[in-house]
């Protein structure tokens, strides 16, 4: 009995958080979010990675001001030797009105206008707490 009512008393303070943070669901922006996983498009190790200080660069940017978020690497991951068609060990999310925005934003990186990678664009939504 004593653990139903902690697990009610609980459910109700989330209930309630819930509810006093949907008020702030209406400020932000209409933004949905995509994964960005990228594929390596060439063989040559030496013009991936020249290419690879220049995109971090760059990632690093769109973080800052809060167009990517949660970059993940694949730390044992290493690209002495690439091979085209392979996974490259960054991946991310962007956050972008439309696909085309998103798109946008992409083409412009140093990975994709060197034809060095390409992207794939996977829309997962809005952050579930914003639904609320």
């Amino acid at each position: 009995m004593k653990n139903k009512i902690i697990t009610y008393i609980c459910s109700i303070a989330l209930l309630s958080f819930f509810s006093i943070s949907s008020a702030f669901a209406e400020n932000t922006d209409a933004r949905t979010t995509y994964a960005v996983v990228w594929s390596i498009d060439t063989d040559d190790a030496e013009l991936f990675n020249n290419a690879i200080f220049a995109h971090s660069k760059e990632v690093l940017e769109l973080w800052k001001n809060g167009t990517i978020e949660n970059v993940y690497i694949d730390s044992k991951k290493t690209h002495e030797i690439v091979k085209k068609g392979d996974t490259a060990r960054v991946m991310f999310f962007i956050k972008a009105k439309t696909d085309g925005e998103a798109k946008k934003i992409l083409d412009e990186m140093p990975l994709v206008k060197k034809k060095v990678a390409i992207y794939t664009l996977y829309p997962v939504g809005t952050l579930w707490l914003k639904q609320f």
